[in-house]
């Protein structure tokens, strides 16, 4: 019978330190930083393009969260479907403050001006306190406490004060065509 080659004794090699096992398994979680990065920001860029394309058009699909959802599409509508004091009143700012710079020398109309604006912001208030409770109350009718966002209110409130024109998402609806 041949005999069995002799087993050597061990591996024949030292048991690796931690700290080298540790070395060899370390690999960057990014290979190249500034390709990753510029694709980062192509994916950034691409994305806020469609969101910016769903405002414009009214698409959900691509919206952003915050305006998102049939109830907020409802506020939206409702409030794009009439028209409020609160649209005109930044540029009715704008146009009182310019006018009492310019027209300082006649203390009179300045006043008149002030308090006219005044007023304004008084119909503002009033009628978008009294719209938000309105579109509340018919949107739990329609969707169900439950299914309100948080803030609700104030969702429709920032609406109600933006000038139309620059309202985003923009209007869907025309003046009078009131939401089903």
């Amino acid at each position: 019978m041949a005999q069995d080659a002799p087993k050597p004794e061990g591996k024949g090699r030292p048991t690796p330190k931690r700290k080298e096992r540790e070395a060899e398994r370390k690999r960057p979680l990014v290979l190249d930083r500034k390709a990753d990065s510029e694709k980062r920001r192509a994916e950034r860029r691409l994305q806020f393009q469609r969101e910016q394309e769903a405002m414009a058009t009214g698409n959900e699909r691509h919206m952003p969260a915050q305006h998102a959802g049939a109830p907020r599409r409802f506020a939206r509508d409702y409030i794009d479907s009439r028209m409020t004091v609160g649209e005109f009143l930044l540029p009715f700012c704008l146009i009182a403050i310019f006018s009492t710079f310019f027209l300082s020398g006649f203390p009179e109309i300045v006043v008149s001006i002030t308090f006219s604006l005044l007023l304004t912001i008084i119909a503002a208030m009033v009628e978008a306190a009294l719209l938000t409770r309105k579109i509340r109350r018919r949107a739990v009718e329609k969707f169900g406490e439950d299914k309100l966002p948080r803030l609700y209110r104030l969702y429709g409130l920032t609406r109600i004060l933006q000038v139309r024109r620059l309202r985003m998402p923009k209007p869907q609806v025309k003046r009078g065509e009131f939401p089903a």
